[in-house]
């Protein structure tokens, strides 16, 4: 953590946000990751098929 960056949540971040129709902390998280030209790792569904994620299937035990 001590590596990373703290990012503002400013209306411009949230205005975006909006834009992709996901639920509202899924939309913030996947708007920061395309500011910052980041791969979004994930198993949360939310995100499957979208550009700039890789998506893992999360297996049921």
């Amino acid at each position: 953590m001590s590596m990373g960056i703290v990012v503002d949540l400013d209306a411009s971040l949230a205005m975006d946000a909006a834009a992709h129709h996901l639920p509202l902390a899924d939309s913030i998280i996947y708007e920061t990751a395309l500011r910052y030209r980041a791969v979004l790792w994930t198993q949360d569904a939310h995100f499957d098929g979208l550009p700039s994620v890789k998506y893992f299937f999360k297996v049921q035990v």
